[in-house]
């Protein structure tokens, strides 16, 4: 999966951070345990209030991971639309 996910981050850098943890230690173990992963590998994706706008576990295509990250940039532009009144 990391192939998958390093082009994509290296395709959306400039829109969205990526973070990659392990579920074994420090950061990693808290974050699986906050969002109650399964497992390896599990994504998700939040939002920049903080909130998971898309969740999933086990492989994952890079068409649907990219269509979940074009998903949450284009929920992420309307909300500061909306938010600005524009």
């Amino acid at each position: 999966m990391a192939p998958v996910v390093n082009g994509l981050q290296e395709k959306y850098e400039s829109e969205v951070e990526f973070l990659i943890l392990n579920a074994g230690f420090g950061d990693g173990k808290e974050a699986f345990e906050h969002y109650r992963l399964p497992g390896h590998p599990s994504f998700v994706l939040l939002n920049p209030q903080g909130e998971v706008t898309w969740q999933a576990f086990g492989p994952q295509a890079e068409a649907s991971l990219e269509a979940a990250v074009l998903e949450a940039l284009d929920a992420s532009t309307s909300d500061v639309l909306t938010a600005d009144g524009s």
